[in-house]
């Protein structure tokens, strides 16, 4: 300075190191949590369906050798079998959020003919639906093409909504599968004549665990919207309490993976 003097300055930077000290724990202890998470999931997921194989299993076996059993008995295997199935699908949707949440899924993507995909969601679903009492149509025009997709897991969409569809509708109703075609979009309607969801359910009706009232494990409709979204698409609902619901897909016919999506929005 001028005079000959001289200006010492100091920086207290305690608080600000902490602070970096801090934060890097707290990340480190975030992905701690993560990997546990999956490794418990991984785990007991496992744990469940080895039992689970075992009661599967027997029950069909005790199906197929039990002519001499009542029919009582026989209605308390299929009841058995039913549950196990449930139970199996319920563990298959939790490790599916579990691998999204990690974004550990990928997409293997190839060309979809819409109206085979409609087709054969469909007829997996005719028995369930049709043993109701209800009617079951599809109905999709040639001229629906081809989208680009990961046909298993827009498979997995479909069976979710059916099976959505089938619980809700009632003796006497109608479950429909439509598919069109619009722009560069693919649209897919799974509607049914059942009671609907209630007005104040409809915002969160994709959350998780929120779907019981209408007889799923809660984890279905957010499992579809977690894949139709990785598709590049959208879902929503259109529903009138009393009146049936109506689930919609829009699919971009040309589908890239969500990590690719990532990559040309930064680019």
């Amino acid at each position: 300075l001028p005079d000959g003097a001289t200006l010492l300055t100091f920086d207290d930077v305690t608080a600000t190191r902490e602070l970096e000290t801090a934060l890097a724990q707290k990340e480190a202890a975030l992905g701690e949590a993560e990997r546990l998470k999956r490794e418990f999931v991984g785990n007991v997921s496992y744990e469940l369906r080895t039992p689970l194989t075992t009661i599967v299993g027997y029950a069909e076996l005790l199906e197929a050798e039990g002519s001499g059993l009542p029919e009582r008995a026989l209605r308390h295997l299929g009841s058995i079998r039913t549950a196990a199935g449930q139970l199996a699908r319920s563990i298959d949707d939790v490790l599916d959020m579990a691998q999204i949440d990690a974004d550990e899924m990928s997409l293997n993507l190839g060309d979809v003919r819409v109206c085979d995909l409609l087709a054969e969601a469909g007829e997996r679903a005719r028995a369930r639906i049709e043993g109701k009492g209800a009617a079951l149509s599809v109905e999709c025009p040639e001229s629906v093409g081809l989208i680009r997709g990961d046909e298993a897991r827009l498979a997995q969409v479909l069976d979710q909504l059916t099976d959505n569809a089938a619980r809700a509708v009632e003796t006497g109703g109608e479950v429909s599968l439509k598919a069109e075609r619009a722009g560069g979009q693919v649209r897919i309607v799974v509607r049914d004549t059942g009671r609907g969801v209630p007005f104040h359910k409809q915002a969160h009706v994709f959350d998780r665990f929120v779907g019981r009232d209408r007889g799923g494990p809660g984890l279905g409709l957010a499992l579809v919207k977690a894949l139709t979204e990785m598709h590049g698409g959208s879902v929503s609902l259109e529903s009138e309490p009393g009146a049936g619901a109506a689930f919609i897909l829009c699919l971009p016919v040309a589908t890239q993976a969500a990590g690719e999506l990532d990559l040309a929005a930064q680019a």
